[in-house]
């Protein structure tokens, strides 16, 4: 399914992106390695990990490892359908073009928004992830509260800082963490998974699916509720397909892109966990751990070594930041382009010198730094990004089975064939599942009455997009003010498009 590397030429990237309709604005420098490294360090196996680990082991016990490998079977029927999308329409603004150019354009603005909401939540999520590492590792007063939201808001604005100097920039200091990662990942698992084998580690730890407030076998319930663990890390491979119009030869490059980041990272995450669990000696003292993550490191490697650790950690989380704020300024970037949002053509505005979408970047700063200081909780977060971020994956895979199939201009390029159809609709079953584990079962929150508080504020979020789409984009669209441009004829190839 990934193309050969004899696989006949495609056209050139520029004339390509011209042909539906868009003149070249941004800077095209990212190469292989680089989509590579935005979709791996935007799944970030550490980020994921070290937000949400201690929910995970709390919900099922050493039993989360398990519920890892479910997501990731999910996640690779999704990977596969977005993966030929992202190669028959390489654009900025990815599940918005593709969902507008298959179906229609105010589809498309649903899709955009519900994916506009993930990384709008999910990139202050990244940031506070490192906020709480750097209190943590701080200690005194920095881990209280208040600190947490002033490192949370700082990290935003560093990171906002690097992507004002343009993807160049971005990328170099975004590959320097992704290797840091993938050395750190690997060292760190197969010295976990040593030191459960030297210690005498017990396999029935990996099927004790001990729920920490019962004391019994996770229920139903536990099981849907430790989904967000791999739910939330293991997305973000189509952040390749966000800078689709950064990328050099972006057919053939993202698709495998973000194929190879999902299975990477993937199974990293899998080693990770599995050495984490076999080195637990007391599961119910690690679940009742302020941060079971750091209770097992201090516990297994000595505090010397897990202040390396927590470099390391650092250092991924940041690059994880680094390539969130990239696919959500590109994201806003397409939909302001297109007149989708209100403002839009401030937020299209892209700097001459840096050629990056600067006004995007600075409304996601603003806006992130909006959630920080509202949303209370890290997991709250974390849990509105991943219930968005899958009602959008569902959106896409609606547009997907929707799609004609791919002809001529596609060849040498991904593509699912006959089975393109059935693996959408398993993916799209998927999907909806997750929607249903993070939003259906009570969760517990200190201080906070509603019992369930992700559903409740992503429905809030989605009044809001509806209500711009009502006051504003149906009358632009109608009116044929906003939406994408339709192909130009004499293109040649059968990717959809016109629809707009």
């Amino acid at each position: 399914m990934i193309p050969p590397a004899n696989a006949p030429s495609l056209p050139d990237d520029a004339d390509d992106l011209r042909a539906f309709g868009y003149t070249p604005q941004l800077r095209r420098s990212l190469g292989a390695f680089s989509s590579f490294a935005v979709a791996f360090s935007l799944i970030s196996v550490f980020t994921g990990v070290f937000a949400n680990f201690g929910h995970g082991l709390r919900q099922v016990g050493g039993a989360v490892v398990w519920s890892w490998l479910a997501v990731l079977g999910g996640q690779f029927l999704l990977v596969l359908v977005l993966a030929e999308l992202s190669t028959r329409i390489p654009l900025s603004g990815y599940g918005y073009q593709w969902s507008s150019r298959l179906v229609n354009p105010h589809y498309g603005f649903t899709v955009g928004w519900l994916l506009t909401l993930q990384f709008v939540t999910g990139f202050p999520g990244v940031c506070a992830t490192l906020a709480a590492q750097l209190g943590s590792w701080l200690g005194g007063t920095w881990a209280e509260p208040r600190a947490f939201t002033a490192l949370s808001l700082a990290v935003i604005a560093v990171v906002t800082l690097v992507q004002l100097r343009g993807i160049r920039f971005a990328a170099l200091v975004n590959n320097a963490g992704v290797w840091t990662e993938l050395v750190g990942v690997a060292a760190l698992s197969l010295v976990l998974i040593a030191f459960a084998l030297l210690r005498d580690g017990s396999p029935a730890l990996l099927v004790d699916s001990r729920n920490a407030a019962t004391g019994h076998p996770a229920g139903l319930g536990a099981w849907a509720l430790s989904l967000l663990l791999g739910a939330w890390c293991l997305t973000g491979f189509e952040a390749a397909a966000d800078l689709a119009e950064e990328t050099r030869q972006p057919r053939r490059i993202v698709p495998r892109a973000m194929l190879l980041s999902l299975l990477g990272a993937g199974i990293a995450g899998f080693l990770l966990l599995a050495g984490a669990v076999g080195c637990l000696r007391d599961l119910p003292a690690a679940q009742a751990a302020d941060n079971p993550w750091l209770w097992l490191l201090h516990r297994t490697l000595g505090p010397a070594w897990t202040t390396v650790v927590l470099v390391v950690v650092g250092v991924s989380i940041f690059a994880c930041a680094l390539a969130s704020m990239a696919a959500t300024s590109r994201l806003l970037f397409a939909l302001g382009r297109d007149r989708m949002l209100p403002a839009s053509g401030w937020l299209a505005y892209v700097a001459p010198g840096a050629r990056t979408p600067r006004n995007a970047i600075l409304l996601l700063w603003a806006a992130s730094s909006v959630v920080i200081v509202v949303l209370p909780t890290l997991e709250v977060i974390t849990q509105i990004s991943a219930v968005a971020g899958y009602l959008g994956y569902a959106g896409i895979l609606v547009a997907a089975l929707r799609a004609p199939p791919a002809t001529g201009g596609d060849r040498g390029t991904f593509s699912l064939g006959r089975f393109r159809g059935v693996l959408a609709a398993a993916a799209l079953v998927w999907v909806l599942g997750v929607v249903a584990a993070l939003t259906v079962p009570p969760t517990e929150i200190p201080g906070i009455r509603t019992r369930h508080l992700p559903a409740l504020s992503t429905g809030v979020a989605i009044t809001v997009g509806a209500a711009i789409y009502l006051g504003l984009i149906r009358g632009r669209l109608q009116r044929g003010e906003a939406g994408p441009p339709a192909l130009k004829p004499g293109r040649g190839d059968s990717s959809p498009g016109g629809n707009g």
